[in-house]
């Protein structure tokens, strides 16, 4: 055989061989890739669907904050009530205003600097008695709580006073007898409504100690002294 034939026919091989390794070599470098970037693709495909995972997590607590938020910012508005009408018309007839009471503040502030409850003679006691109305007893109720909440501890002075019309019909011989039964029947029956009598100093001074009427100065005052 000719010897540049088979030089020409081994070169042929090699080269034949060279182009086939770098076509295997390069299917397998593209193999490599292409599983390289499917598994890329699934991480990314899964870190994915974690963060929308994590905002629809989010949203939905956003919205149950806002639900809250709306439910405490809301404000119920009393209704205003509807005031009456006063007339004002010449011969229309005439309605009298309600008066505001101030039951549940029994104790005022005297010129003495010190808190007196004042009780008209004739709301807790019958002309020339020292029996206590039973109407009169829902204020005493009142009157011994505050003592034994808001003046807890302090001394007290139950003062009765009278007018100064003479006793005819009663057993008292005059006005200071009679103003100190009634002031002792005011300390007996707080007594008895968990004031302790130790506190309690019961004194009558008749009719030494007038008011602007007589219906006035008929009276029983509850003074807190100290």
């Amino acid at each position: 055989m000719d010897p540049m034939k088979m030089h020409k026919g081994m070169f042929g091989v090699a080269l034949a061989l060279g182009l086939t390794g770098l076509m295997l070599g390069g299917c397998s470098n593209k193999k490599k890739a292409g599983d390289l970037a499917a598994q890329e693709s699934v991480e990314l495909r899964e870190r994915n669907a974690t963060l929308e995972q994590g905002n629809r997590e989010k949203d939905s607590r956003i919205a149950e904050l806002e639900t809250k938020l709306a439910e405490c910012s809301t404000v119920a508005v009393a209704p205003v009530p509807t005031q009456p009408t006063w007339p004002t018309t010449v011969g229309a007839p005439v309605q009298t205003r309600p008066t505001v009471s101030n039951a549940d503040q029994d104790f005022q502030i005297n010129e003495r600097g010190e808190a007196q409850a004042t009780i008209a003679g004739s709301a807790l006691f019958d002309s020339g008695k020292t029996t206590i109305k039973d109407s009169a007893k829902r204020q005493l109720d009142r009157i011994a709580k505050e003592l034994n909440s808001n003046y807890r501890g302090a001394a007290i002075r139950i003062e009765g006073h009278t007018d100064s019309d003479p006793i005819k019909k009663s057993k008292w011989a005059n006005n200071d007898a009679l103003s100190q039964a009634r002031a002792d029947a005011v300390k007996q029956y707080l007594a008895s409504k968990g004031v302790s009598a130790g506190r309690m100093n019961s004194i009558g001074y008749g009719s030494t100690q007038p008011k602007g009427t007589k219906a006035a100065s008929r009276r029983v005052e509850i003074v807190v002294t100290k």
